[in-house]
């Protein structure tokens, strides 16, 4: 992956929960960000832990009726450093990144049957994906631990169903525990069946959307990995 260092400014900030802090964001150097739902950066949160530089992948979320402006959806982790860093982060913070980066949409666009796969924090991608992409004819699947305080079920049902795509989630184990991935890929495999899609998008858990691209062959799969991930990307 080329590096491509730009800069970006904090030019909004809203709570969404106890732990979940929103960032709208612009691009002041490097070309403005614009038409990148389902796309990631990496920003560069300008700490230094040991001799390594923090960087944290964060999805491009777009904001209803505004260009070049998207929001970074930050779950505040305990004893990370970067999603910390980023809970602290004032107005008019500008901070170094890169990307926009990710190939979830295929350059044709959705496929007419798509299902779009996120567990947990994973939604954020699968909403800009769904808000920039969507039709009648996708649905978004969610699963996410019960209680989890990321974002309300509610609100992304909405800002989903505004597009025309349906939207369904469910509950799964808690990351990390036993059973988790089995839970997931019980549900995902069941909705295959039922829906027939033609390309399904995942997002989130490695553990999960990575094993999708073989367990649900021949049917198209792409995939981005948050955390767990195999080719190594971080996320809080």
């Amino acid at each position: 992956m080329a590096a491509n260092p730009k800069v970006l400014r904090i030019v909004g900030a809203r709570a969404l929960g106890s732990r979940t802090r929103a960032l709208a964001v612009e691009c002041v150097e490097g070309g403005a960000l614009d038409g990148v739902g389902g796309k990631y950066v990496i920003v560069h949160t300008g700490l230094v832990v040991g001799d390594k530089a923090v960087k944290r992948a964060y999805s491009l979320v777009p904001i209803e009726g505004v260009r070049h402006t998207f929001e970074l959806v930050v779950k505040r982790l305990e004893g990370g450093p970067g999603s910390n860093a980023l809970h602290e982060a004032p107005l008019g913070a500008q901070l170094g990144f890169s990307g926009p980066w990710g190939k979830l949409v295929p350059e044709s666009g959705l496929a007419p049957r798509t299902l779009l796969v996120a567990t947990d924090t994973g939604i954020t991608s699968a909403l800009g994906v769904a808000e920039q992409h969507a039709s009648e004819r996708v649905e978004v699947l969610w699963l996410r631990e019960d209680g989890d305080p990321f974002l309300d079920a509610d609100l992304v049902r909405a800002r989903v169903e505004r597009t025309g795509a349906r939207f369904a989630t469910a509950t799964i184990p808690a990351i990390a525990a036993a059973g988790r991935a089995a839970a997931a890929f019980a549900v995902i495999e069941a909705r295959v069946r039922e829906l027939a899609p033609t390309l399904v998008v995942a997002t989130g858990d490695g553990g999960i959307v990575h094993p999708l691209v073989e367990r649900l062959r021949p049917v198209e799969t792409r995939i981005e990995c948050y955390f767990h991930n195999p080719d190594k990307k971080s996320a809080s």
